[in-house]
């Protein structure tokens, strides 16, 4: 497994024990449990072909772009072989670039990508998380490719680190990188959590 971690805040001064806010990325050939929400493009009523970026953000809350600025979905694994996926998956020419409307704690795909493992002259795949814009976890991996070997990955904050953008990209000759299975956490907005604050004093009061 290929872990890369990132700190975004450190630990306070004597308290050796206190964690620090964190986003880690982790590759594996095993899929990470199924979080909050989920999206592998076989839903009812899916599109295929090439979509706006904006295609899922009223349902599903996020934007999901390619590198050339044309997504495409399709049942890729009539092409390349089984190996890719089962039914529709994203392909997004020179990457997969996917923005949140608001901050999630953790996320889940399945990616593939023939750029090949890194190297001096070119290669490998990377995969960032960035909050505000700004980097908060990074790596460089070998992608999966013809096989199912280490296609998953999985990002998650810990100590409460979050994350709103998530950017996928090979650095090989043809960086054609192919996306499935999404799922993530999204953070309940700030609204949301002050309304469930006073259901439960609510129900506090009540039971006086």
């Amino acid at each position: 497994m290929n872990v890369a971690r990132l700190l975004l805040a450190a630990a306070p001064v004597g308290f050796a024990a206190a964690a620090s806010a964190q986003v880690v990325i982790e590759q594996s050939t095993v899929a990470p449990p199924t979080h909050a929400t989920s999206l592998n493009f076989d839903e009812p009523g899916q599109a295929t072909g090439s979509l706006p970026a904006t295609y899922w953000q009223a349902e599903y809350g996020l934007v999901i772009d390619a590198g050339d600025g044309n997504p495409v979905v399709d049942n890729w694994s009539t092409i390349f072989g089984p190996w890719l996926g089962t039914g529709n998956s994203f392909f997004g020419n020179f990457g997969v670039f996917i923005t949140f409307d608001s901050e999630v704690v953790e996320f889940a795909a399945q990616v593939w990508d023939p750029s090949g493992p890194p190297g001096p002259i070119g290669g490998g795949l990377f995969v960032g998380a960035f909050l505000n814009g700004a980097e908060v976890a990074s790596g460089m991996y070998t992608p999966a490719w013809g096989t199912d070997v280490d296609s998953w990955f999985d990002i998650h904050g810990e100590n409460g680190a979050t994350f709103d953008e998530v950017r996928i990209l090979g650095f090989g000759f043809d960086p054609s990188t192919f996306a499935d299975n999404l799922s993530w956490t999204a953070v309940p907005a700030p609204g949301v959590v002050a309304i469930f604050g006073l259901a439960g004093l609510a129900r506090g009061r009540r039971r006086f």
